[in-house]
């Protein structure tokens, strides 16, 4: 005889299942990196809000916290509110935010433009450099797999934590990743 579980029951499973928490939070838990493991230097030429290309090595002494999201997509841009927060809360206390636009679809998308990059953060009202990877070689030097993903670098360019997924304002993950910058701006 078989038993099924009550609907009740397999709730919480079915919310963890799609990415989402009772309390409309993302479920998904960012998973912590090895400590130490030192962080990839990218190599992106074209860049949007920033004068000059950044490099890892030019940001040694600053924590990096790296944002790869694409303009079409909408878990990324839910985030964006979430990220300008973090952008203005530690700018001057030496995080360096780096959005990495990463287009997910052809180039007839648009999603290559660097037009319609500069539109969209105009419209998000995003000020923190952004690097053009179109050719998704910083997206694979990181091993990334979603949008949006993130990528937290200690002041000595070692990789800390990475993680990923949509968060809000003062959401228990935005929260989350507001102490692990503490954290490392301490250090």
């Amino acid at each position: 005889m078989r038993r099924f579980l009550p609907a009740v029951l397999l709730l919480p499973v079915i919310a963890l299942a799609s990415g989402r928490s009772d309390k409309g939070e993302s479920a998904s838990s960012p998973p912590v990196a090895p400590a130490g493991r030192p962080a990839p230097a990218w190599k992106n030429t074209q860049w949007l809000n920033a004068d000059a290309p950044m490099s890892l090595e030019s940001l040694r002494g600053r924590v990096v916290l790296l944002n790869f999201w694409v303009f079409t997509c909408y878990n990324c841009t839910n985030t964006v509110p979430a990220l300008k927060v973090i952008d203005r809360q530690y700018r001057d206390r030496g995080l360096t935010l780096i959005g990495i636009h990463t287009p997910e679809f052809p180039p007839y998308g648009g999603e290559h433009d660097r037009n319609n990059v500069a539109a969209a953060l105009r419209k998000e009202g995003i000020r923190y450099a952004n690097a053009q990877d179109n050719d998704r070689k910083t997206w694979d030097l990181y091993g990334i797999r979603y949008w949006p993903s993130y990528v937290l670098i200690d002041k000595r360019g070692q990789i800390r934590y990475e993680g990923y997924g949509e968060f809000h304002v003062d959401d228990r993950w935005h929260r989350e990743w507001n102490r692990r910058i503490e954290v490392l701006l301490a250090e």
